[in-house]
């Protein structure tokens, strides 16, 4: 039996795939695009590549039927990221992230997968000066945290409806290998940059604001555990490193792990309308899940990776 992983090629995604081949499962990646990845290299004969965007619902459908007999399971990463760029493009990005997810909960009804896995965001809680619970109300606090958290009651009622198994993993503000941080966001430019040579970082605002980075092999296992459990007390789950900094006290830690002298200048207040960090106890009461990586080691290896691209 395979796992379809949506976005298979993407930053989460590719690390969702390796480890679910380290787990012994086989995988379709569906994505628009191949990327060649360093930490895929030996797992080509378990990962099977679909270039198949989560819109087109017809083709999504000719894949399904194809591999009827195999699928065992979804787990639906593919999506635009949260960030100015989301806001930009409005319409086209809420449609790819919602009914994109709305396509692939559909497929899997009329195939009657076992599991769907839906990668949410952090982003649902909105702006929080605590650190919310999987129970809190969802209070998005811009248009991407809207746009998953319309995903989230979609798939909810998916399940509810037509019992599909579906599970939801909130990820809270991934790093490391797979994406250089001018690739991700302005606060990832800001927070590692130094890590690909900038070493003036200026910012309009948040000095005022703490944040907590996870790095991607640790969400990579939370989703492969969420996916494996077979039966689960909850639909929703969120996954963090637990430790959260302030902005500027966050970028002097990554530099000074990575040996590196930066000047910052970052103005008061919020960047952006996230808190601090999610709460992760539900992984680590029901899945017995904690990070295994703290932040020195997360960025001496991600800046290992880093140099050996360049």
């Amino acid at each position: 039996m395979v796992v379809i992983v949506t976005g298979g090629f993407g930053h989460i995604g590719s690390w969702v795939c390796q480890q679910l081949v380290e787990s012994g499962h086989e995988v379709l990646a569906l994505d628009r695009s191949r990327r060649a990845l360093g930490y895929l290299r030996g797992s080509e004969d378990k990962i099977t590549h679909i270039p198949i965007d989560v819109l087109d619902q017809a083709g999504l459908y000719r894949t399904f039927l194809e591999y009827r007999n195999r699928i065992d399971g979804v787990i639906h990463v593919a999506g635009i990221i949260g960030g100015p760029i989301f806001a930009q493009n409005p319409r086209q990005n809420i449609y790819l992230n919602v009914m994109g997810t709305v396509n692939m909960l559909e497929v899997s009804r009329l195939f009657n997968l076992r599991r769907f896995v839906y990668i949410s965001s952090g982003a649902v809680y909105g702006v929080r000066d605590n650190i919310p619970l999987e129970d809190d109300p969802l209070t998005p606090g811009d248009i991407y945290g809207a746009a998953k958290s319309s995903a989230e009651f979609i798939g909810i009622q998916y399940a509810s409806e037509f019992d599909l198994d579906f599970r939801s993993l909130r990820v809270y503000f991934a790093y490391g290998p797979g994406r250089r941080p001018s690739e991700v966001t302005p606060i990832h430019q800001a927070v590692f940059g130094c890590l690909t040579g900038q070493t003036n970082i200026s910012m309009s605002a948040g000095a005022d604001q703490s944040i907590d980075f996870t790095y991607i092999k640790d969400i990579a296992r939370a989703v492969c555990r969420l996916y494996d459990k077979p039966e689960l007390m909850h639909r929703q789950y969120n996954v963090s490193s637990g430790v959260c900094y302030q902005i500027p006290e966050l970028i002097e830690k990554v530099a000074e792990y990575a040996g590196i002298n930066v000047d910052i200048s970052i103005g008061p207040g919020r960047i952006m309308p996230r808190g601090p960090s999610i709460d992760s106890s539900r992984l680590r009461q029901e899945l017995n899940f904690e990070a295994a990586y703290d932040l020195e080691t997360g960025v001496k290896e991600y800046m290992k990776w880093l140099n050996d691209c360049s």
